[in-house]
């Protein structure tokens, strides 16, 4: 059975969200509640009409692919203000997720949710390892812990870290992590031990979302300028993409694309690495929750995005959560499904 939390009364300031963004997903029950979060601010600018005025097109003037967006939902109710923080998906198809206050929930595949961890602070960035393993990070304190199946923990890297989000692991073992208030991409051993600084560019003004392709090239997601970048394994940083609007939360490498969430501007990009076109496959610029196919479906503060384990389907997941009958925020997860896949 789901079980129930407390809300906690702990502020969470719309600065420390920024920072806190991270991600992954997987299939769950689907949503049947009718109630909807009411929309929040608008938060673009108003040179941002072409996210709302989006025309099915990529920016090279080629047809978007087709998505669909359908809505999957949990009935464990959020603390920490309802927002949803990191995630990360087992091989099983069961997600760790965290809030942006002390816990991390287990969700199994059918929804039911249970509390893992209760004893962080700010938990951000996650990663699961092949093992079983989580690597969690917890940006206030600038550590990373490795968090072992039954719960306990035990400190990963605590040494020159500053403001760490998310993690990706490269081919050689090794860790890249994003610290997003240090402004630098920084280093971690295999086994753990103190971090190092391994690109730090004027360019790459507050990385957040970090993805990795099969050739180990690791993609940066800022959050501050709306850049992706594509920093090589010989060190070479270029940029890939320059996207409209704001607020570049997470991205994921799946099938010789990346997806991009755009959290204030509640869409989310495709881009092709290669030549660096991009356009929207779910929402539309306004916050919302209808499901459908490309140009129809809506989304709210799109935050985590990761590939689900069937190598198909691309998984959301909702900043703020949704509201129930009872008013108490939910998870809410996103599933886009790319609909010309073969």
């Amino acid at each position: 059975m789901p079980i129930a939390f407390k809300k906690t009364t702990k502020p969470v300031t719309r600065a420390k969200i920024a920072f806190l963004l991270v991600p992954v997903v997987i299939a769950m029950t689907a949503c049947t509640e009718s109630n909807e979060l009411p929309p929040v601010a608008d938060t673009r600018t108003s040179g941002d009409e072409q996210i709302l005025n989006a025309s099915g097109l990529m920016s090279d003037g080629q047809p978007v692919p087709p998505h669909r967006t359908s809505t999957l939902e949990t009935s464990a109710e959020l603390v920490s203000d309802g927002l949803i923080g990191g995630m990360t998906v087992a091989a099983d198809g069961s997600i760790f997720t965290t809030d942006f206050g002390s816990h991390i929930y287990e969700i199994s595949i059918t929804g039911e949710t249970t509390l893992f961890s209760g004893e962080f602070e700010d938990p951000s960035g996650n990663l699961m390892l092949a093992d079983g393993d989580i690597l969690q990070s917890e940006w206030t304190n600038n550590r990373i812990y490795r968090i072992a199946p039954d719960g306990t923990r035990s400190l990963f890297s605590d040494a020159n870290l500053d403001g760490p989000v998310a993690i990706v692991r490269r081919p050689q073992g090794d860790f890249i992590v994003a610290n997003s208030r240090g402004k630098f991409l920084a280093r971690v051993p295999e086994n753990g031990g103190d971090a190092e600084i391994v690109l730090q560019d004027e360019r790459v003004t507050q990385p957040n979302g970090l993805t990795i392709d099969p050739d180990g090239n690791i993609y940066i997601a800022d959050i501050d300028r709306g850049n992706v970048f594509r920093w090589t394994p010989d060190g070479t940083l270029t940029s890939v993409a320059e996207l409209p609007g704001r607020g570049n939360a997470h991205n994921v490498y799946a099938n010789g694309m990346l997806y991009v969430n755009k959290i204030w501007d509640h869409v989310v990009y495709i881009v092709d690495p290669e030549t660096g076109a991009y356009g929207i496959v779910s929402g539309n610029g306004r916050p919302g929750y209808a499901d459908g196919i490309t140009g129809t479906a809506t989304l709210e503060e799109p935050n985590a995005i990761a590939l689900a384990p069937d190598g198909k389907s691309i998984y959301v997941n909702t900043h703020r959560g949704h509201m129930g009958r009872d008013k108490n925020a939910r998870i809410v997860i996103r599933k886009l499904v790319r609909m010309d896949a073969q």
